[in-house]
């Protein structure tokens, strides 16, 4: 067993015994929110393109004029402020226009212009995979997002303070393009228009249950609701046709439209307008504005300061090209053998599943054969892509124009680009990550799953560690995504993708018993003066589940006699984190994950090779009792 340097015991506290002497000791970067596990590989892999990056500005050749775009766009950013403030006749010609309209005739008349022009609407609207036929697109409507994290921070106290931020925060930008009084009242009405949005959009515990964002409606339903908005005309200018149905993922909001826009309250969506284009231009007009810009963000998380100006640089120009930059990430710093490796644990895993799923016991054989039908159809993508995304084709700018010209006609050929792809079958070959990104995924209307270039290194991955280890790390990683075929989204949907309900209604109902046990497991734990919120966090959990067991059956499959210790150790090494209190009561708010913490330290507890490993008992603080312990899949 590796020598832990802490005073906890194991048993007492696995995430405390690997980590504790790191947190007790790491200092959080001034500009950062959280320090160690993912982010220290994700901040080693921007150092490494960082540089990159700089010798490509120097001249040397990255033979791939894509990658070059993304230099230029780079370029761009780093340039000083005597340049990027020619953006600022720029912007304020848009501010201008809006200034004009008054009525809502005036912005029904001109909807196709704001929508081409990215000035925000009372909705939001895009083309994506239709979920009941994922091979096809179709038109997505939904909700503006709101100003505060989540609608539970409206009305509290918390609330009001970062409102208080963001209102002073505003004000001092929009006071750059108006007088005073005028940026004040701008930036009231905008709240007042935030505090309409936030009574009827999705809390984030809602939104997490994404399979009830599927509500197909007729068009001429969707244009009675968003009355007196010219819907039809607007759509036919967007897409050529006139859809006969579109998905509108937030029903609750459109059914209550007419009370967010109407005559009585166009102003404030004007004024909402208004603050939010000012606002989204301002890091591109200065780096004081990008500093004063990014104020409300840095109070949500607890930053101390902004990035730097390289790092904001290169993370524009990843916005936009992300997708060439990781291909040629992992073109010179991917190695064959590794992704090799890799790809055999992949199927390692699977295998294990379907071993797993056909020795299940609360499964009826129907319901088996169709999991594992699902798992023959996984489509695996490792490293990186072997092509790019025709979007970064699509997208062009004119390096004389100022930075925030060059960011509107990226964000506006994006959005063309889309709405191209309705008349366009859906490519399942496209990545939905790009391969520099430490991270993972699994995509539910594709049925793949994605392991980027960048997470495969240690802690998770090495080819030079024990195979217990990477068991430990990316095997369990590995498992998660393949689990999400399965956690409480995933098993609505078919081996294409499609909501498609496969199940019988008995086992059905035993994984709905199974999944809430998880929901009051994880329920209510407590955390930097907040609480875990069960069901915000189920899918995931489900996933971690998953990845445990069919990454510690396939090391016990694999390897005679495993070091069950260097397992779990090196589990607990891969989410050690050390966070500010203000990003961690963030997280418990919005993010669908739990807390580092307890995804180390509660999902072992469920395992008995954990028990047996570290001879925890009963009194340790380990210990959950059996009739607590869940295991799904």
């Amino acid at each position: 067993m590796t020598e832990e340097k802490t005073e906890v015991r194991v048993q007492d506290d696995l995430y405390q015994y690997v980590n504790g002497d790191f947190v007790q000791k790491a200092r959080i970067p001034a500009d950062h929110s959280s320090v160690g596990g993912f982010i220290t590989l994700r901040d080693n892999v921007e150092k490494t393109m960082l540089k990159e990056f700089k010798a490509l500005a120097r001249g040397r050749k990255s033979n791939d004029p894509l990658v070059d775009k993304a230099v230029l766009l780079y370029e761009k950013a780093m340039e000083d402020d005597e340049r990027k403030k020619e953006g600022f006749a720029y912007v304020q010609k848009k501010l201008s226009y809006l200034d004009q309209w008054k009525t809502v005739d005036d912005v029904v008349d001109f909807l196709p212009y704001f929508y081409d022009n990215n000035i925000p609407l009372p909705f939001e609207i895009g083309v994506d995979a239709d979920m009941k036929d994922t091979s096809r697109h179709i038109v997505l409507v939904t909700a503006p997002s709101i100003i505060l994290p989540d609608t539970t921070y409206y009305g509290k106290e918390a609330g009001k303070k970062l409102l208080s931020v963001y209102q002073d925060m505003a004000e001092k930008i929009l006071s750059r393009f108006y007088k005073e009084r005028k940026a004040k009242k701008i930036v009231k009405d905008a709240l007042a228009f935030d505090k309409l949005l936030s009574t009827l959009v999705k809390s984030q515990e809602e939104l997490a249950d994404y399979i009830k964002s599927y509500n197909p409606v007729e068009t001429e339903t969707l244009v009675e609701q968003m009355a007196p908005l010219k819907m039809r005309s607007f759509l036919r200018v967007r897409y050529g046709v006139l859809p006969k149905k579109v998905i509108v993922m937030e029903p609750r909001y459109f059914e209550g439209f007419s009370t967010v826009f109407n005559e009585r309250t166009v102003s404030l969506y004007l004024g909402w307008a208004k603050t939010k284009v000012a606002l989204s231009f301002a890091p591109y007009l200065s780096e004081e504005l990008r500093d004063l810009s990014g104020i409300f963000g840095r109070t949500l998380s607890g930053q101390k300061k902004g990035a730097t100006k390289d790092k904001f640089a290169y993370r524009l120009a990843n916005r936009y090209f992300g997708g060439p930059v990781g291909v040629y990430y992992g073109r010179k710093y991917f190695g064959k053998q590794a992704k090799e490796d890799v790809i055999q644990i992949v199927k390692d895993l699977i295998e294990t599943y379907k071993n797993r799923l056909s020795k299940n016991t609360w499964l009826s054989p129907e319901t088996r054969r169709k999991a594992i039908f699902k798992l023959d159809k996984i489509v695996l993508k490792i490293g990186y892509p072997e092509r790019n995304d025709p979007l970064y084709s699509f997208l062009a700018f004119d390096p004389e124009s100022s930075l925030a010209e060059i960011v509107d006609t990226l964000n506006r050929e994006r959005g063309r680009y889309s709405d191209r792809l309705l008349s366009e079958p859906v490519d399942r070959s496209l990545w939905g990550m790009d391969a520099h990104l430490v991270n993972a995924c699994y995509n539910p209307c594709s049925n793949d799953i994605t392991f980027p270039a960048a997470i495969l290194q240690a802690p998770f991955y090495d080819i030079h560690q024990k195979k217990e280890e990477n068991y430990g790390g990316i095997g369990t990683v590995i498992g998660h995504e393949i689990s999400h075929a399965f956690d409480n989204n995933g098993a609505q949907m078919d081996e294409f993708g499609n909501i498609n309900n496969w199940w019988t209604k008995k086992d059905y109902e035993t994984f709905r018993v199974k999944t809430q046990a998880m929901i009051e497991q994880f329920d209510n734990l407590p955390l930097a003066g907040g609480k875990v919120n069960g069901k915000l966090v189920v899918s995931e959990n489900i996933a971690d589940n998953g990845g445990v067991a069919s990454s510690l059956e396939t090391m016990e499959r694999n390897i005679e006699n495993p070091d069950y210790q260097s397992f779990f150790l090196n589990f607990a090494r891969i989410w050690c984190s050390k966070a500010r209190p203000e990003y961690t009561r963030l997280l418990l708010s919005i993010d669908v994950h739990s807390p580092a913490y307890y995804r180390a330290d509660m999902q072992v507890r469920n395992f008995p090779q954990f028990y047996k490993a570290f001879s925890v008992k009963e009194g340790d603080g380990m210990f959950l009792p059996e009739d607590k312990r869940v295991i799904i899949w």
